[in-house]
């Protein structure tokens, strides 16, 4: 069981995490906040587990939410900057980096795929092995349809885990983060 007060800790945490990277909201933006920190923490603990991802991109500003805790287990995350109403990608010069790699993207949703999409295009110069794309939000808001063609795994934070093993992903978010001080 998580202590009472630990989960708002986490999530103040990772809004502060995304006001040291530059973001701390605006307008059309979704909340820079991960939905169900233990989720995100668990999900993020398989994927870096793995080992099938070389690189770890967040697709600012929103993917920064859940980079949060990549970078907390150790992860170097990238990023790129997708504007509002999506037309541009800014900071792909930084992903010479990911070349041939295995390339997860970091994100929080995907609602039209046009955001997707134009990263996926910044991507192509770089030949990366292979692209997914991790969703941090609630299921019912995503629309997976939309993820552009090409794109490898498409990975839910709330379907990519076994309910019946949320008391061990609780245990690990306490051990992760419940020794900080408040």
């Amino acid at each position: 069981m998580v202590p009472p007060g630990l989960v708002e800790r986490v999530v103040r945490q990772a809004r502060e995490h995304c006001a040291a990277k530059g973001y701390v909201g605006g307008p059309n933006w979704n909340p820079l906040e991960p939905h169900d920190p233990v989720a995100a923490l668990a999900v993020a603990r398989l994927l870096v587990g793995s080992g099938r991802w070389d690189h770890y991109v967040a697709v600012a500003p929103e993917g920064h939410a859940y980079g949060f805790f990549f970078e907390r287990l150790g992860v170097p995350v990238g990023e790129v900057f997708v504007d509002y109403p999506p037309r541009a990608v800014t900071g792909a010069d930084g992903l010479a980096v990911v070349a041939g790699g295995r390339v997860l993207l970091i994100e929080d949703d995907v609602v039209s795929g046009v955001s997707l999409g134009l990263v996926v295009s910044a991507l192509e110069p770089y030949r990366p092995a292979a692209v997914g794309v991790y969703l941090g939000r609630r299921a019912d808001g995503q629309f997976p349809e939309n993820v552009p063609a090409g794109m490898g795994e498409v990975i839910l934070a709330e379907t990519h885990l076994d309910p019946a093993d949320r008391p061990r992903h609780e245990a690990d978010f306490v051990r992760i983060f419940g020794g900080e001080s408040v």
